[in-house]
């Protein structure tokens, strides 16, 4: 299933989405204008994570450059479109400061369960180059699934079929594949399935919390709403509603 659009929440989806954007236009620039379409391996290679470097404290900075960073187009289109999908409603719901914040820890502890994966294989496992959003973007996915599990998605079925589906349906569906490919093909396939899923782990986990403490935060300002202040005879009263 390729998803080509979903509900915009509360219609502020893309003209507010400022952030997610810009991510876009920073992944663009980087593979068209500094990999040169992937094609400048040196270039490519710097900016990539290799797992027995991270582990003996080498090139650290390339945890995040690597998020930036892909090995070809339909590798970038692929991750681009995800998040230009389902990334303005999560942007406009988290606000943008703890969006960055979403994109930036999915992606480096996707990234570095990977790493961990790697060098416990050992072999060459522990020497091959890992680039790409696909971590962050998975941190993105779990946002959305947790924050609007209900919105319609429409998806090409068998990739050209138009059909419309929950979020948690495509959403979860994705993920599932993730685990079954990690289970059938390992850190083999050349598709880090790894990053894919701790990075969706750790965003799931931290978007419930984030909707717990909205829904408090509601709650709260809808009790407020009926508070009211008086000070008849010197008294100072605060009468409060929970209705």
């Amino acid at each position: 299933m390729i998803p080509v659009a979903d509900d915009n929440w509360r219609g502020r989806g893309r003209g507010h989405a400022y952030i997610t954007w810009a991510i876009i236009l920073i992944n663009i620039f980087v593979f068209v204008f500094i990999q040169e379409f992937g094609l400048n391996d040196s270039v490519t290679l710097a900016l990539s994570v290799v797992p027995e470097e991270i582990a003996a404290g080498q090139r650290l900075w390339t945890l995040i450059t690597c998020q930036f960073a892909h090995a070809s187009l339909s590798h970038i289109a692929g991750n681009m479109l995800y998040l230009g999908i389902f990334g303005d409603n999560v942007e406009c719901r988290i606000g943008k400061r703890r969006y960055i914040l979403l994109y930036l820890l999915s992606g480096t502890f996707g990234v570095l369960v990977h790493v961990l994966a790697s060098i416990l294989a050992g072999g060459a496992a522990a020497q091959v180059p890992l680039l790409g959003a696909s971590a962050a973007v998975s941190g993105i996915l779990a946002s959305y699934l947790v924050l609007f599990p209900g919105n319609r998605v429409v998806v090409l079925l068998f990739n050209f079929i138009p059909t419309t589906f929950s979020a948690w349906i495509v959403i979860a569906s994705w993920f599932v594949l993730q685990v079954f490919s990690e289970l059938a093909e390992g850190l083999s396939s050349g598709t880090a399935y790894t990053a894919h899923i701790a990075g969706f782990i750790v965003s799931w986990l931290w978007s419930r919390h984030y909707k717990r403490a909205e829904t408090e935060r509601i709650q709260v300002a809808r009790r407020d709403r009926y508070v009211r202040h008086d000070t008849d005879d010197g008294f100072r009263w605060w009468i409060v509603d929970d209705q």
